[in-house]
């Protein structure tokens, strides 16, 4: 088993898509697959949440399919278990009750399909991910942090959700586990929940659900999206295979055999339609909200620590800024023009520092939006014709060359 932490570092493109609980549901992970493509996400912009496997009929196939796609995926408890040799799926289900007893049917009905390739591949997975997006770190796991099997749902006590917060340092965590997607936000921190595609939400529908962040706009967001698949293929393959018949008749009806691993709260909305906004922002601080290069210059902090700049050399800090000082000082050019063209190279130069300062110069200057942008534009138009002057060298060498 690979347990301990994988870090991607920084994820990039636009969008990323989360899902969970493929459950050995084939006709799902193949609809999924399709949403993705469509979406113009690639492998490296898709998570699982883990158990891959599950109460479906077609374990090593979804496995197989999950390896072949190349998508980041972390082990979920039935993973652990399989790798294991445990005889359940390991949810620590009441002793007895309907979930212990069905989960002693399907997984060893599962544990007989897994292949040599599939338990090699399963040993690869981590137990968490980190990774950065949108400026926030996120964290993947399945139940929670300290429990691979904990079911943490929604009306889940706040507490709980902040021991995980402050055990991993994470702005965001991406959860699996619970089986029902949800969103929970306090302090500025995110739990979010993409739910399961392998089984129905327990919503009264045949839909499944997954998430996508999306990050299009210059700003992060998220949205829950409901997934419509064969699920008359994938229930005539259960009851092919023997599997619990209560499980493959809530993939026709949308409505779970028990609630009992429900909290209250919970189990009281079993058949009511789930709504989600269409997309909810990640709110980002001015620091984090901007690119990499943006979180290690911090204006806020470091403008006001340049006039120190003398203490090491304090004569030729005096001789600079008395320079700096008459050159922007009105004379045969405005100050409105001075601060636009400060504005124009503090992006040749990019320099962030200098962005902020004379973007605010300009619009105290009397600049508006238009004339700022347009001084932008002038500085990128030169530096792509001062790229493109220089062919006129790589044309004169090559000619030498070939003639």
């Amino acid at each position: 088993m690979s347990e301990g932490l994988k870090n991607l570092e920084i994820l990039r493109g636009d969008k990323i898509l989360v899902f969970g609980g493929v459950y050995s549901n084939l006709q799902a992970l193949e609809a999924l697959q399709k949403v993705a493509e469509n979406e113009g996400i690639s492998p490296d912009n898709i998570i699982c949440t883990g158990d891959i496997v599950g109460y479906c009929a077609q374990p090593s196939e979804c496995l197989d399919m999950i390896e072949k796609w190349g998508i980041h995926a972390i082990q979920g408890n039935v993973e652990e278990n399989l790798l294991s040799g445990n005889d359940d799926c390991g949810c620590n289900f009441t002793e007895g009750g309907r979930c212990d007893m069905f989960s002693r049917q399907w997984f060893p009905y599962a544990a007989s399909r897994m292949t040599e390739q599939n338990l090699t591949y399963l040993k690869t997975l981590p137990q968490f991910i980190d990774f950065q997006y949108v400026g926030k770190r996120f964290r993947v796991l399945h139940g929670s942090l300290n429990n691979i099997s904990e079911f943490i749902f929604k009306s889940t006590d706040w507490a709980v959700k902040a021991d995980n917060f402050n055990k991993t340092q994470a702005d965001v965590i991406l959860a699996g586990h619970c089986g029902l997607p949800f969103v929970d936000e306090k302090d500025g921190k995110i739990w979010l929940n993409a739910g399961v595609i392998g089984m129905p939400a327990n919503d009264g529908g045949t839909g499944v659900w997954y998430l996508i962040l999306d990050n299009t706009e210059g700003g992060g967001s998220y949205a829950f999206h409901r997934l419509d698949y064969d699920f008359k293929t994938a229930h005539a393959l259960m009851l092919e295979h023997k599997l619990p018949r209560s499980y493959a008749q809530t993939l026709l009806n949308g409505i779970w055999d028990n609630t009992e691993i429900m909290p209250l709260t919970e189990a009281e909305q079993q058949g009511k339609t789930i709504h989600f906004n269409s997309k909810i922002s990640i709110k980002t601080d001015k620091v984090k909200k901007m690119s990499k290069e943006k979180q290690y210059f911090e204006p806020e902090r470091d403008l006001k620590q340049f006039g120190k700049i003398g203490e090491w050399q304090p004569d030729l800090a005096k001789k600079f800024f008395d320079y700096y000082n008459s050159s922007m000082e009105e004379g045969a050019l405005s100050a409105r023009e001075k601060s636009l063209i400060a504005l124009a190279v503090a992006h040749a130069l990019q320099c962030p520092y200098c962005i902020d300062a004379y973007t605010s110069e300009s619009i105290k200057q009397g600049a508006d939006e238009e004339q700022m942008m347009e001084a932008v534009h002038v500085t990128a138009a030169m530096k792509a014709g001062i790229t493109l002057v220089y062919s006129t060298q790589m044309m004169k060498h090559a000619k030498e060359k070939l003639m």
